[in-house]
Formats: structure tokens, C-alpha cells, sequence
């Protein structure tokens, strides 16, 4: 007997949303992306939603408009999903890897202390298996050393951090929809801040530099 990892609640009303898209001969970015957006944004309580093609394009993208570059380094747990690090490769960074909490198996605050040099530009916690990661410590942590913040939420659509939403804390909330997902639309991502600079940026850079 085959278990599956998720079982995903696809309605008629989703399916006829799809026919409806594909019918629309937009087939790329746009209206029915923009009211995603919108929405997105609304229910994690964020100025700005980006749509993206995956998860780790949300953490990929994310780290451009922090301005991490080659070289930089990154504090992520040493408890993850592959994303968390090899986005950061894929920037050009450097993963420096901090220990988890047992309390909730997020990243523990004491260990990025630890972990945070000179050459660290951002910071990625996650929050794992819908547990919240104490924001309040890492925020506190961050803010003092100069360090964006990029919250994993892949896992953690819906969970809430003294009365906020997870990817609404941070300067950046990155979100995976893959069909494992809690929300998914079977393959892509989304990334929420409340900078337009940000939104800006990372709407540029999904299409490669282009604009408008």
C-alpha cells in the first residue's frame, strides 16, 4: 500500500480556474498572478507578494535584493530542507551552518550568535514543520549586527508568531507552493516583504533584469 506525503484538496472551482488561465491565452505573468499576489499579501498581512516558479526561486531572489553577494556569508540551521543552502550558493554565498533549537527544532539564537562574522549579510530561519522560530531573539540578534532576514516558511504557511504571521517579521518571507505544500498551486513560490525597494527588485529579477 502506497502512503503519499500529501493529499492535495483540488476542487472543480480550481480545475475550471485552470481551464479559465489556459483559455485566457495568458500564459505567463498577469492578472490572475497579480490577484495571487494581492491576495497572498493580504492573508500574511505584508505591503507586497511576489509570485516566483519555486520555493527556492522565493530564497534565491530574496537574497539578490538583500544584496548578498559572492563571498558573503549566510547563517542557515543545520536542519533543513537542500533549498536553504544551495539558494545561497547559487548568489554566490557562503552557508555558515548554526545548530538547532531541541525546543522547536528551528535555528537556535544562542548558535548564530555564535555563528555571525564580519563577512555575514543575512540571515535564513526556518521555520520548520510549522514550528516558529523565536523571532524576537533572531530579530533582536540581527538588527544589532546589520543582517537581513529571510524566514523560510516552506512549511509554515499559516503559522503565527505573537499574533503575526511568519514571513511578515523578517525583511523577507519566502514560501514554497510545491504540491506537498499546505497552499499549493503544484509547482511554484512566493515571497512577501513589506519594503517596495525589495518587491522591486525581486520582480526584476524573476524576469531576468527586465522591467515593466
Amino acid at each position: 500500500t502506497m502512503i503519499k506525503v500529501a493529499s492535495p484538496n483540488i476542487r472543480d472551482e480550481d480545475c475550471a480556474a485552470v481551464v479559465a488561465a489556459l483559455r485566457s491565452g495568458q500564459l505567463a505573468s498577469g492578472p490572475v498572478a497579480r490577484a495571487f499576489e494581492e491576495a497572498f499579501a493580504d492573508y500574511n498581512g505584508t505591503a507586497y507578494a511576489v509570485a516566483v516558479n519555486s520555493g527556492t526561486a522565493a530564497l534565491h531572489a530574496a537574497l539578490d535584493a538583500a544584496g548578498v553577494g559572492p563571498g558573503d556569508e549566510v547563517v542557515v540551521p543545520a536542519m533543513t530542507f537542500f533549498s536553504t543552502v544551495t539558494s545561497v550558493i547559487h548568489q554566490g554565498g557562503i552557508p555558515v551552518f548554526a545548530d538547532v533549537s531541541a525546543d522547536n527544532f528551528c535555528l537556535d539564537p544562542e548558535d548564530l550568535e555564535r555563528a555571525i562574522s564580519d563577512r555575514t549579510k543575512a540571515v535564513i530561519p526556518v521555520h520548520y514543520f510549522g514550528h516558529r522560530a523565536d523571532m524576537d531573539r533572531i530579530m533582536a540578534i540581527a538588527t544589532r549586527s546589520g543582517l537581513a532576514v529571510i524566514e523560510d516558511c516552506a512549511q509554515a504557511h499559516g503559522t503565527e508568531y505573537r499574533g503575526e504571521k511568519v514571513g511578515s517579521i523578517g525583511h523577507f518571507g519566502a514560501f514554497s507552493l510545491f504540491a506537498t505544500k499546505h497552499m499549493t498551486s503544484a509547482e511554484g513560490g512566493v515571497i512577501t516583504t513589506n519594503d517596495e525597494k525589495f518587491a522591486n527588485r525581486m520582480k526584476s529579477f524573476r524576469s531576468h533584469g527586465m522591467e515593466g
